[in-house]
């Protein structure tokens, strides 16, 4: 029997005003590396879904990566779907974080995740069908 494959798809939204105060809190300047644009909604995710919906039925789950914001869209009754908050994940010392680095470092920590799963990053997208191999 083969291995059941995941993804794993980070997202943040830029423009929630929770998240913005949280991380004004510890990032006191916007610098050329930690910019608002970094942190920008293109409106893009659902795209993300639908392609991995159409091109890869065969996914096990989708664990969707989120500081706890959600888009007003999203089919949380999915059943392939797990919302991951970085609490969930991430050790207590290196919360609250705004790198991709740290969200990326412990992603084998995302509890119930496969053994073989794919990183994708919000702008990563699948355009045509592909292969469990």
């Amino acid at each position: 029997m083969e291995q059941p494959i995941d993804f794993v798809v980070t997202w943040v939204d830029g423009q929630d005003e929770a998240w913005r105060k949280e991380r004004a809190k510890y990032c006191a300047t916007d610098g050329e590396d930690n910019g608002e644009c970094r942190y920008r909604d293109w409106g893009l995710l659902s795209y993300w879904f639908r392609g991995v919906e159409a091109f890869a039925p065969w996914v096990r789950r989708v664990h969707f990566v989120t500081w706890g914001h959600l888009p007003p869209w999203l089919n949380t009754e999915c059943p392939k779907l797990h919302i991951v908050r970085h609490e969930d994940y991430i050790p207590r010392e290196f919360l609250p974080t705004f790198n991709s680095n740290v969200l990326e470092i412990y992603l084998h920590r995302i509890p119930e995740l496969s053994e073989r799963f794919v990183y994708f990053n919000d702008d990563v997208y699948l355009l045509r069908p592909v292969k469990p191999d």
